[in-house]
């Protein structure tokens, strides 16, 4: 099953599940001592969900995410802890978490830089919307991948808070039109693969980090790279690639 597959059948039996258990209570079945046990204790069935999605992460072909994996295992593992009074940390207390971006940017760089071409979909908090022909992507944390077979490319724009990026346009059905690409992100890498006959134009800043289209590079910090093919112009069939990211690599090839 997949992780997303997952997070739903998970979701769907947790609502049934609370639906019953209010029901039960409600009409004097349940104790109120299995009441407070099962308040107290049902989130370490996140724990278990964040635990098992952290492995797969490192799993061939398995999807999971590390990142939302971990996020989720100590966010459950503390309110369990603020049921049981050994801790001041309620459900409602998500917020004070946020340091742990600032941990997992700098994992990011030391252990998973390299993972790139990983395939596989990562676990994610998104927001999915429609404006107009184009669509949107809001996401915290998880990795994106665009490489099944006649995948149809659309006006997209898309934002992550930590989590790459992998196009494989050689495999994409692209209309004969220009289409507007927008990708925008704090952590994370950009990897496309562009096949030959594609005109192209990108745009692509990154604060932190090193950007590579075609045969052209760019280094340091806070740097800009902007590309267009001789036939953008003139071009019926074409991309228009915006791409900005604060901390990350951009590299872009032909195949």
């Amino acid at each position: 099953m997949k992780p997303q597959s997952l997070v739903k059948v998970l979701l769907s039996f947790l609502l049934i599940a609370a639906g019953i258990f209010l029901i039960l209570e409600n009409i004097g079945i349940i104790s109120v001592e299995i009441s407070n046990i099962i308040a107290k204790n049902w989130p370490i069935l996140l724990i278990v969900m964040g635990l098992k999605w952290f492995v797969d992460s490192f799993r061939d072909n398995k999807g999971g995410s590390w990142a939302f994996g971990s996020f989720l295992a100590i966010y459950a593992s503390l309110v369990v802890l603020g049921n049981y009074g050994v801790l001041a940390f309620g459900f409602g207390d998500i917020w004070a978490l946020w340091p742990l971006l600032l941990i997992y940017i700098g994992l990011h760089f030391l252990f998973f830089t390299k993972r790139k071409d990983k395939k596989g979909n990562g676990v994610k908090f998104t927001i999915d919307s429609d404006r107009g022909n184009t669509k949107n992507s809001h996401s915290f944390v998880g990795s994106h991948n665009f490489n099944e077979e006649n995948w149809t490319v659309e006006p997209l724009e898309m934002w992550s808070g930590v989590g790459d990026y992998y196009f494989d346009f050689t495999k994409a059905y692209i209309p004969n039109r220009d289409t507007p690409i927008t990708i925008k992100g704090w952590v994370g890498d950009v990897r496309m693969l562009m096949p030959e006959d594609v005109a192209l134009r990108i745009d692509a800043t990154a604060s932190v980090g090193d950007i590579k289209v075609l045969e052209k590079e760019a280094n340091g910090v806070s740097k800009n790279l902007v590309y267009q093919s001789p036939d953008y112009e003139e071009a019926v069939q074409r991309l228009t690639i915006h791409l900005h990211l604060q901390v990350g690599d951009i590299r872009i090839d032909r195949v």
